[in-house]
């Protein structure tokens, strides 16, 4: 009978077996470390560089509000197209007759109904205080300030100025017939019973400032909503002259901010609209 060999193992090729296996799995291991470390430094890079940007935008929108809020001015709760603010003069032409629902004052001139409350206020405050007012103009159509217009430049001509003094002269005080104020419906020409007698056939009295009635109109007439729509200094904004008698409505808010910071409606206006243009409204 054959007998079969035992196959005895060598210790030497076993011992190097294992330390090649062990090798193996802790070069396994570390790669694994590194690649998990590498996957969590990427991570928080990333995280960081989200964050990063996250707060740089919010910071960016930070700063443009604080742009806009610093450009921004405060004003009443005003937007550039309230009825009370339309502004009419040589650069804001009317291009049709305004539609409104007329009332008829006690000295015979309509104005835009909406104001028949604050301006019979204001007569009424003006007569507890002792002054005696009349209205010498209040709304007329295209029509009829094309007429007014005419009537001034034909007696410039005829007291020997030339067309285009007499034009000048004429604009001094006369708005060109798409450009009054008064076909608005919201001026309105007021000065004291006596003076306007004393003035004639217009009832413009030119002094009417150092008159009591002009100093006490000057002062209350924001309070009722009304503003001196053509006051001293402002010629080259509104186009117009002085007139002390020239009252527009523009309501109670408006008329005491404007007051106050010694604003035309044209300067005002402009205040709204920039700051519409930024997003913001009457603050």
């Amino acid at each position: 009978m054959e007998t079969k060999k035992k196959c005895s193992k060598n210790p030497r090729k076993y011992a190097q077996k294992l330390r090649f296996l062990a090798g193996l799995l802790l070069a396994m291991l570390v790669f694994t470390g590194c690649t998990t470390g590498d996957d969590e430094a990427l991570s928080k890079q990333e995280h960081a560089m989200t964050s990063d940007s996250s707060e740089a935008s919010q910071t960016s929108s930070e700063d443009t509000q604080t742009e806009v809020a610093s450009k921004v001015i405060v004003t009443p709760a005003a937007s550039s197209t309230d009825w009370n603010l339309v502004l009419v003069n040589r650069e804001n032409l009317l291009a049709a007759e305004i539609v409104m629902e007329f009332y008829l004052t006690e000295s015979g001139y309509p104005v835009d109904s909406r104001i028949r409350d604050p301006y019979l206020a204001l007569l009424e405050a003006g007569k507890a205080a002792g002054m005696d007012f009349t209205m010498i103009s209040g709304y007329r159509s295209i029509e009829q300030q094309q007429a007014n217009y005419d009537v001034n430049y034909q007696n410039y001509l005829a007291a020997g100025l030339s067309e285009e003094e007499a034009r000048a002269k004429t604009e001094e005080y006369i708005a060109l017939p798409n450009a009054s104020e008064h076909t608005t419906g919201l001026a309105v020409d007021i000065t004291s019973t006596a003076l306007a007698n004393q003035a004639g056939s217009s009832g413009l009295f030119p002094d009417l400032e150092n008159y009591p009635e002009g100093l006490w109109l000057k002062e209350n007439a924001p309070k009722f909503g009304f503003i001196l729509r053509y006051p001293k200094a402002k010629e080259a904004i509104t186009g117009i002259n002085f007139e002390p008698w020239h009252f527009r409505y523009v309501g109670v808010e408006n008329a005491l901010y404007m007051t106050e910071n010694n604003l035309t409606l044209e300067e005002y206006v402009a205040i709204l609209k920039q700051n519409e243009a930024l997003g913001a409204g009457g603050q």
